[in-house]
């Protein structure tokens, strides 16, 4: 495969991301992802920043795969934290597709 598929995983609040928590969620992504070829996991603004070696449909079932177990385990850990926030998610993914040629309208 020649590009790279990105997906973009919004957090609900910018509290989870920080400090311990935030690297504690991130590393545990990462583990969740962990046999996608090429993976690489960044925490940025709003969210976490999946790119891999692997077409967008499977990437995609992955990351939502891997983010449901990292939900699951956040309210065990934290559950005053998830009572407070509210979910570590909504359920989105974002998809980021290269920007390509566009075609020319006849």
């Amino acid at each position: 495969m020649e590009e790279r598929s990105r997906i973009l995983v919004p957090i609900r609040y910018a509290a989870w991301l920080s400090g311990d928590l935030g690297r504690r969620l991130e590393r545990d992504l990462r583990h969740g992802l962990g046999g996608v070829p090429g993976l690489r996991v960044l925490r940025i603004a709003g969210g976490f920043l999946v790119e891999a070696e692997e077409d967008p449909g499977p990437l995609t079932a992955a990351v939502f795969h891997a983010v449901e177990v990292l939900q699951d385990g956040v309210r065990q850990a934290y559950p005053m934290l998830t009572h407070e926030l509210g979910s570590l998610w909504e359920g989105t993914l974002q998809v980021v597709f290269p920007a390509g040629p566009r075609p020319v309208p006849a």
